[in-house]
């Protein structure tokens, strides 16, 4: 009967090779996606009631 078979076992060059691939890719994928979050321009214009990305917004004076 093969029901019972013992699980063929992964030699630990192998878990390792694996586990630092998912690192690679992780953090390979993060820097993407930072590189691409800065390099993108969105598709729409700011809103009026806020102001734009990188300038601080204008400070209202008291009037004497």
């Amino acid at each position: 009967m093969a029901r019972h078979r013992k699980p063929p076992v992964i030699p630990a060059v192998t878990l390792r090779a694996r586990r630092q691939l998912v690192a690679c890719l992780t953090g390979a994928s993060a820097l993407t996606a930072t590189l691409l979050s800065l390099m993108v321009t969105p598709a729409a214009p700011p809103a009026p009631d806020r102001a734009p990305a990188g300038h601080p917004a204008p400070v209202s004076q008291a009037a004497p």
